[in-house]
């Protein structure tokens, strides 16, 4: 009969009812019915969220309880680490960039304060700037790339990662110019470059096209300075010396 009641469930799509049903004690009928789509809600929430982390793309999940703020991470004045891990600068849609050297903890702080945002029931998109490259430049050749842009209109939060590692060829280049533009104003970029502005010219080959980049992203910035050393050179470091 279980089964039966269970399938039944399932069959009209109440499979967070199906799973949980029997633990729900029955004290009067509207308990009983509330606590039963209490569970049906608690699922279709959780399920939800797990669609969105899928869709947004993340390489690997790093989250905020694992990340070490350490003094060689330099806030700007008036910037606190809470404002960016409450998320608050979303809702005046100003950017955050992170650049420093390799390894400092850059791809992890954007990877979590942006699974946050998701947690939270917000869009975003995770790229490294080469993987977004070549999908404009894809989308572009099929002729799709409007219908791409007007899907990421949508999103409240890009991240894009690793600007400076790959020098992008001049058509990629100006497309991923036109996504930034696109996002003036409009929503939340979080940048990470192992580059300093002053360098960006040499990924993007074109000075106007960099000015105007540069430009356009730090009048909504914050931007944050990860200096020291590697800190996974030092966990490696570390776990060679108790080995």
């Amino acid at each position: 009969m279980y089964e039966e009641i269970e399938l039944m469930m399932r069959q009209v799509k109440l499979g967070g009812m199906a799973k949980e049903w029997r633990s729900v004690q029955f004290e009067s009928t509207e308990q009983y019915v509330t606590d039963l789509l209490k569970l049906e809600m608690k699922e279709r929430e959780a399920n939800r969220i797990n669609r969105m982390v899928k869709t947004a793309g993340f390489r690997v999940l790093k989250t905020l309880d694992d990340f070490v703020w350490t003094p060689a991470i330099e806030l700007p004045s008036g910037l606190t680490a809470e404002y960016m891990e409450e998320l608050q600068f979303l809702t005046p849609k100003e950017n955050l960039i992170f650049m420093g050297t390799v390894g400092t903890g850059k791809t992890h702080l954007a990877t979590a304060i942006a699974l946050k945002a998701c947690q939270e029931g917000r869009r975003v998109r995770f790229y490294t700037a080469a993987s977004l490259a070549n999908i404009l430049l894809e989308k572009n050749n099929k002729g799709t790339l409007n219908n791409y842009l007007s899907t990421l209109k949508k999103v409240e939060l890009i991240v894009i990662d690793e600007i400076g590692f790959v020098p992008l060829h001049k058509d990629a280049a100006e497309l991923l110019f036109q996504v930034i533009s696109d996002c003036y104003e409009r929503k939340s970029l979080i940048i990470t470059s192992n580059l300093e502005f002053s360098q960006w010219n040499t990924v993007f080959g074109d000075n106007r096209l960099t000015a105007a980049l540069v430009d356009r992203l730090i009048h909504h910035s914050h931007i944050v300075i990860f200096s020291g050393e590697s800190y996974r050179l030092t966990q490696s470091m570390q776990r060679q010396r108790t080995h």
